[in-house]
């Protein structure tokens, strides 16, 4: 009886589920804080809640999550929240954990410093910053001094450096990158300025790519990527077409600035059918982001009216890039949270972006239905689907214009990304 009663008691003892210790709060910003805890043995899962310290309702903000963090956003600045955890184990679950902290001021979202650039070369380099604290991602952008046009480097990248490649020689760039702290949290921009090396013929205008029988995608001149392109719309009614080669499936961003006139821009594909458009009032740059299979491709610049120029150029681009993501989970729209990659090949795509009245989710490395919701900058859920397709198309004809975060939830994990309705 002796030697069973101790069984039991050992039992019961390793059975027992403790609370999570080791709590702690990261990545203070006005409007985001940062969850930590230790793991607990035995455990499986954990459930989290949060509220304002002032207050007695707890918010459940993370149930049944295995992952250690997650990211509180859409709090108010200068407040005291308390948020508290509890470990599930298979013999129940433990007594709540808890702990407080106080969000910063507005603009306690800090812009990026320490700017630097590095490897340069007549047609590449390395620009750094130094990280902000409770930023999850950064945003870089770059243009050639002359130009007005901003092109995106990267967008929601972890890394505090971005390399850029196919730049022109000898010639001076700007460049400008911004911190995102949350999802309505953003720095202002940092500046700075470098100057590939070599030596690079003047410009010419119109150049070398716009040749006369570009009218018709048949006499389009091929064009390489990742370049400046210059021509002119002249005479009155000129049509321009330019042919180039994705080598394999990806992100597009097809650009057309320094407009002397009212010009708009589409992308063809290979059989001349118009798969994008841009077309913005006045001499506002144009821009169409696209998400393309490997082919040949064609750009075409066409003025509005009787715009021309004989004598000032356009300047297009188009830019190979890949689609961003960030790795999020929200239960509801005050708070959202973070956690590390679960499954790596998960991944989504959005295009065109900016949208018009439909946007497509490509969704790829997951074999389950998923559950896709659309936020505003508030925070607001305005539109949620279901789907168990690779490509998903939302008609988002009645939402207003501006950006808006799309998230993906294979059940196990959430994928984000940001697109603008136009």
């Amino acid at each position: 009886m002796a030697l069973l009663l101790l069984v039991v008691a050992t039992y019961g003892v390793s059975a027992q589920c403790n609370p999570p210790t080791g709590l702690s709060t990261s990545n203070i910003t006005a409007t985001a804080g940062t969850a930590t805890w230790a793991p607990v043995s035995g455990a499986t899962s954990y459930n989290l809640e949060y509220k304002p310290a002032s207050s007695s309702s707890w918010v459940a903000f993370g149930f049944g999550t295995s992952g250690l963090q997650w990211t509180l956003s859409g709090l108010e600045p200068t407040t005291s929240y308390d948020w508290r955890v509890k470990a599930n184990c298979a013999s129940g679950s433990s007594s709540f954990t808890q702990m407080q902290f106080t969000t910063g001021a507005i603009g306690s979202c800090t812009a990026p410093g320490g700017l630097s650039t590095s490897n340069i070369t007549s047609n590449t380099v390395k620009m750094n910053w130094s990280p902000v604290s409770g930023a999850f991602a950064y945003t870089v952008e770059y243009k050639p001094t002359s130009s007005g046009t901003w092109l995106t480097a990267t967008s929601a990248t972890y890394a505090t450096y971005v390399d850029l490649y196919s730049l022109s020689a000898a010639t001076t760039y700007d460049w400008r990158v911004y911190a995102n702290c949350s999802l309505t949290e953003i720095s202002n921009y940092s500046y700075a300025q470098f100057t590939t090396s070599g030596s690079t013929p003047p410009p010419t205008c119109p150049g070398p790519y716009d040749i006369s029988t570009n009218g018709t995608i048949s006499g389009a001149a091929t064009i390489p990527l990742n370049t400046y392109i210059q021509g002119t719309v002249s005479p009155r009614n000129d049509i321009d077409h330019y042919r180039f080669t994705i080598s394999s499936g990806g992100t597009i961003t097809v650009s057309l600035g320094t407009l002397p006139g009212n010009y708009d821009l589409a992308v063809l594909n290979s059989s001349g059918t118009q798969i994008g458009i841009s077309q913005k009032k006045g001499i506002q740059s144009e821009w169409i982001s696209l998400n393309v299979a490997a082919g040949i491709y064609y750009a075409k610049v066409y003025p509005k009216g009787s715009a021309n120029s004989a004598t000032s150029c356009y300047t297009l681009r188009v830019q190979t890039a890949t689609a961003s993501r960030v790795t999020t989970t929200a239960t509801n729209v005050t708070a959202t949270a973070t956690k590390e990659n679960v499954n790596p090949n998960f991944t989504i795509n959005l295009f065109p972006n900016p949208a018009g009245d439909q946007l497509n989710v490509w969704v790829e490395g997951v074999h389950e239905k998923t559950e896709i919701k659309v936020y505003n900058l508030m925070g607001k859920l305005v539109m949620q689907q279901e789907s168990g397709n690779t490509l998903t198309q939302l008609n988002i004809s009645k939402l207003s214009s501006g950006f808006y975060l799309v998230k993906v939830n294979d059940g196990k994990e959430i994928r984000s990304a940001k697109f603008i309705k136009q």
